[in-house]
Parts: C-alpha cells; sequence; structure tokens
C-alpha cells in the first residue's frame, strides 16, 4: 500500500464523486447490476444517512474509503448491525482503478475497529465464489467460509475481535 487509507462517513453530496467510482461495468462481474448514476446514489445515499432502518432493527454503517493526501474517494465500506445482537453483515468495494493496493482490506478493518466499538461480537460477509480478492480480504479479517450459499454467495463468518 503506498497511500494512506481512512473512511469517512458518507454524505449525499458523495453521489457525485463515488458515481465516478463505482462507473467500471466490469466491477459488477461478481455482484451483478451496473454502473448507478449520480442521481440513483443521491437517492441511495439520501436513505443511507439516516442511519438506521425505519422499524428500528438495524442500524447502518456507510462510510466512503478515502486514500492519499488530497483524501481521493476510492470506494466504500458499510456494515448492517442487528439491534437484536445478531452478526453485523459486512461489504466493501473499491472501484476499479484504486484496487490491488491494500485500500479495501485497510479499510475494512477501519470498519472492524468500529464495529468492536460499538460491542459487535459477529460478523457476516457475502462473497462470490469465485471472486479471489474478496476472498483474501475476508481472509484476513478473519473470517472463514461455511457451506451456506445464498443468492449464489458464499457466507463467511467471523468474530470480530
Amino acid at each position: 500500500m503506498t497511500d494512506t487509507v481512512s473512511i469517512r462517513p458518507l454524505r449525499v453530496t458523495d453521489a457525485g464523486e463515488m458515481a465516478i467510482v463505482l462507473a467500471d461495468h466490469d466491477l459488477y462481474e461478481f455482484t451483478g447490476g451496473e454502473p448507478p448514476s449520480r442521481s440513483d446514489l443521491e437517492r441511495r445515499y439520501a436513505a443511507q444517512v439516516r442511519g438506521d432502518s425505519p422499524d428500528g432493527t438495524e442500524v447502518w454503517i456507510n462510510h466512503v474509503v478515502v486514500a492519499g493526501g488530497q483524501q481521493e474517494a476510492v470506494g466504500y465500506v458499510q456494515a448492517t448491525v442487528r439491534a437484536d445482537g445478531g452478526p453485523a453483515e459486512i461489504a466493501w468495494v473499491i472501484g476499479r482503478p484504486w484496487q490491488r493496493h491494500g485500500y479495501a482490506t485497510r479499510a475494512a478493518s477501519l470498519l472492524l475497529e468500529e464495529l468492536r466499538a460499538r460491542g459487535v461480537e459477529e460478523i457476516v460477509a457475502h462473497i462470490h465464489p469465485n471472486h479471489e480478492a474478496s476472498q483474501r480480504i475476508a481472509r484476513h479479517l478473519g473470517l472463514q467460509p461455511t457451506q451456506i450459499t445464498e443468492d449464489g454467495e458464499t457466507r463467511w463468518v467471523g468474530r470480530v475481535g
């Protein structure tokens, strides 16, 4: 890793910059979908920055991953924390031009530090069985694959710390 990496809370105003970060069609090879437009992200982010589900059963943590001295957005990390104390579901996405620099691993590690501070003990991630880069990140975070598959993705589980 050559640059410093940090995470900061998502803002609706991040939509323009993140539309550029998420614009590469190849980024959706394992997850499906297509690059979101700025207006798509503005709508999505308006809901996400609320910080919790309308029914109060989940807390939503959404952060932009920033790198370098200019604090350029390179991706995002997120967690859904269940109010019932169940495992938090985590995810990460780094834009194609910024991949293979360790940004996702560092950002996900920072997210786990935040989850640990919130008292979260268990985490879950869902990863496509052919997505080797995400599998390496999950292993680095201490997650292990299970035999459970949901929507074509393997469920990985682990402890926060």
